[in-house]
């Protein structure tokens, strides 16, 4: 029985060998999913979701009880890797839109007065304060548009305007009837039928226009802010901003589009 002894102990001290061995030799890999900042977007408006994985992997490498002893001592035990993964996802609005077909659309400007040659006049606000000298043919086209930017002869260069039934006012920007300033492309004067504020898609029309203006057109959410006298019914005015050259009748800015089928979201 003595001489048994020891191969007990070699017996035992192999078999804890192997449970150790065994134990160390490798464990799971753990994985935490978390997802953040999801972004509720609009029609035509990419949003972005992250996702951040974060894997810590363990392990230790053995050969035997003494190899894996020391390695374990030397080899971090602990591999932490944090990976982020950007996935790019498309969400649509549906809109409900009331759409009306018959409309005229046109366009109206800030003229300028150094595009014209009539005689000086002097003119004055409706208290009688006078804003300055300006052309007789300039003023009449601003009566027209509503407003008009002077060329400094005479004034001050500042922006002049027509208020029908109360008369010339300056300012430092052309405004819309709200007292806010225009905005090219984006400030549409509509008829006492479309409430301020309403946004105005143009769905389609038949004329042939500068390829410029008809993407425009199409791809812009107009806004009512403005109103005029003369803009009544199924017609719109959209601002496009100063005038150019002369004769702003041959620009392909110079709308006058019948038959138009637009959209409304109030």
């Amino acid at each position: 029985m003595r001489r048994l002894w020891p191969l007990l102990l070699i017996v035992a001290f192999m078999l804890i060998t192997f449970l150790q061995v065994s134990w160390i030799v490798r464990e799971p890999i753990v994985e935490t999913i978390t997802t953040t900042r999801v972004k509720v977007v609009t029609s035509r408006e990419l949003a972005t979701v992250v996702v951040f994985r974060n894997v810590t992997e363990t392990f230790r490498e053995t050969t035997s009880l003494w190899t894996t002893v020391t390695r374990v001592r030397v080899v971090r035990e602990t591999v932490s890797t944090t990976l982020t993964e950007t996935l790019t996802i498309t969400l649509w609005r549906t809109r409900t839109l009331g759409c009306l077909t018959g409309f005229l659309i046109t366009s109206y400007w800030t003229v300028r007065e150094e595009f014209y040659h009539g005689r000086k006049v002097l003119v004055r606000d409706p208290e009688g304060r006078p804003l300055g000298r300006y052309r007789e043919d300039f003023l009449r086209d601003v009566r027209r548009e509503g407003w008009g930017k002077g060329d400094g002869e005479g004034n001050d260069g500042k922006y002049i305007g027509y208020v029908p039934g109360w008369g010339y006012i300056k300012r430092d920007a052309p405004l819309d009837v709200n007292g806010n300033p225009l905005i090219p492309w984006k400030t549409v004067a509509g008829p006492p039928g479309i409430k301020n504020g309403t946004k105005i898609y143009i769905f389609s029309f038949e004329a042939r226009l500068d390829p410029e203006v008809e993407e425009r057109l199409l791809n812009t959410v107009f806004v009512v802010s403005d109103r005029s006298p003369s803009i009544t019914g199924k017609h719109i005015d959209i601002y496009v901003g100063e005038q150019d050259r002369a004769d702003m009748e041959s620009s392909p800015y110079s709308l006058y589009i019948k038959d138009a089928v637009i959209c409304l979201e109030p």
